[in-house]
């Protein structure tokens, strides 16, 4: 059990036993002495065989440490390294399993874009949680509910089969989005609209109608509510005098439902980030109370000018 609870916050390295310097920092999330590491030599696939041959990545997939992560992969840290245990004899699999088990999004899907193997053979939640199992990342992340996660590694998984997982370019970024926003909703014939996406720090931005179109159409493919085309969405807008790409309020964007005749609202957020992605935030609203009923959050590239 000692091995593993080094993967929790808080966990004091007492044992005596010698571990790699990046563990700690990197399951804390501490990029700063991170980085201070790998400037100063210290490797990024270094293991200690008494902790289950984990690596710096797979404490900060366990941990959702996404920069920590991002820069360890930056210095070549390898993507599919095994945790294991020969006494008791455990396979934990690689730190895809451990990012799907836990549910982090962010790095399940940044592991697959830089290569990782979707498929790459069976392995067991690290926390001891749940059944003890060794199965791949896709039933991991499904067993533990973690629907983004799921897409995101089903995608991959129809991609590398040479399968259609969707014919709109980036259906894998925006679908799982818009199927994890409706998860716990069956529909029962409501009526949805895509208010639309502003940036967070307020920058006027086409952008925003992009992200809007993207999300409407995977909202069209779920088939589970009659979803308002964006050009009505866009007339009533103007009609409103609210900037299509713009922040729009709550008692505006209730306004705006009602006019439509819609029941939901997706209202949502960006945020831009390096290498041309974006960070999008998504609420479910209800028109009638204003209440939200779901939200999620995840990265999508931006791929237009």
């Amino acid at each position: 059990m000692k091995n593993i609870l080094l993967l929790l916050p808080g966990f004091v390295l007492a044992c005596g036993c010698a571990t790699p310097p990046l563990y700690k920092p990197a399951r804390d999330g501490d990029l700063r002495a991170v980085r201070a590491l790998l400037d100063a030599g210290a490797k990024p696939d270094a293991v200690a065989s008494g902790y289950a041959h984990l690596t710096a990545l797979h404490m900060a997939a366990a941990n959702n440490r996404y920069e920590v992560a991002k820069l360890l992969i930056e210095r070549g840290a390898d993507l599919n390294p095994v945790s294991y245990n020969t006494v008791p004899k455990a396979t934990y699999g690689t730190p895809l399993h451990f990012a799907a088990c836990a549910g982090a999004n962010s790095i399940v899907q940044l592991l697959l874009e830089r290569g990782a193997d979707p498929e790459p053979g069976p392995g067991r939640c690290h926390n001891y949680t749940g059944s003890s199992e060794e199965v791949s990342p896709l039933e991991l992340a499904e067993s533990h509910g973690h629907v983004l996660a799921a897409q995101l590694i089903r995608d991959r998984v129809a991609g590398k089969l040479g399968l259609a997982s969707g014919s709109a370019r980036n259906a894998g970024e925006y679908g799982p989005l818009v199927s994890a926003l409706l998860k716990d909703y069956s529909g029962d014939g409501k009526t949805i609209a895509v208010a639309g996406f502003a940036y967070t720090d307020g920058r006027a931005s086409s952008d925003g109608k992009v992200v809007s179109e993207r999300v409407t159409t995977e909202l069209i493919k779920t088939k589970k509510l009659k979803v308002v085309e964006r050009e009505q969405i866009e007339k009533m807008l103007a009609e409103l005098r609210l900037q299509s790409g713009g922040a729009i309020d709550q008692d505006s964007a209730r306004r705006l439902g009602k006019l439509l005749g819609a029941d939901l609202l997706v209202i949502g957020t960006m945020a831009a980030l390096p290498g041309g992605k974006l960070e999008l935030n998504l609420r479910l609203a209800s028109v009638e109370s204003g209440e939200a009923l779901s939200a999620v959050n995840g990265r999508v590239e931006k791929d237009w000018l």
